[in-house]
């Protein structure tokens, strides 16, 4: 699988961000745990913030009051012990502002995500899909299947990749010498 690196990715990478889930996909994550930790952030700077903790192999988020606010609304518990083993929704809202500046960020949907989700079994070897490239399983498989239309684990993934990169056979035209007459 080949993907692009988002720049903000190189800002904190221990820490979800908008360029943790493919475009125009929600991220369904279980909470392990939440609790109040020093992340270091831009520049060295750190500052104690709310963290939320997966448990599916998703990276941590740090959470915001709008987004603290959502999960007590959906659970109908502002304590924090209360959310472990919730499922949550997160997507990227463009219309996030920081100050003045309008600048995108992960938002939690304000309802309990179906218990339906996507397969995590992969469509061409029937194995389970696990976490690769430092993404979590689910993000694995929403990315194959956006990208190959099934649900792939990391190994058939590439399989697909070599396959569909070596059947783009070179132009003859383009690779030709001009020969004098």
């Amino acid at each position: 699988m080949s993907e692009k690196t988002h720049w903000k990715k190189m800002t904190n990478p221990n820490y979800m961000g908008d360029y943790s889930i493919p475009e125009g996909y929600d991220l369904i994550a279980t909470i392990d745990y939440v609790a109040q930790e020093k992340v270091v952030g831009v520049g060295g700077k750190s500052e104690m913030e709310v963290v939320a903790h997966f448990s599916d192999g998703n990276k941590p988020l740090i959470l915001n009051k709008t987004n603290m606010k959502t999960i007590q609304k959906i659970y109908k518990t502002p304590y924090i012990e209360d959310w472990k083993g919730r499922k949550i929704q997160i997507y990227y809202d463009p219309t996030v502002k920081f100050g003045r500046d309008t600048v995108g960020g992960l938002r939690i949907r304000d309802f309990i995500p179906a218990q339906k989700e996507i397969s995590l079994i992969c469509s061409d070897c029937g194995k389970s899909i696990g976490p690769a490239y430092g993404k979590s399983a689910e993000w694995v498989s929403m990315y194959t299947h956006k990208s190959y239309g099934k649900e792939l684990c990391a190994v058939c993934a590439q399989k697909l990749k070599e396959k569909l990169d070596a059947s783009k056979a070179p132009d003859p035209l383009n690779n030709k010498k001009e020969e004098n007459v």
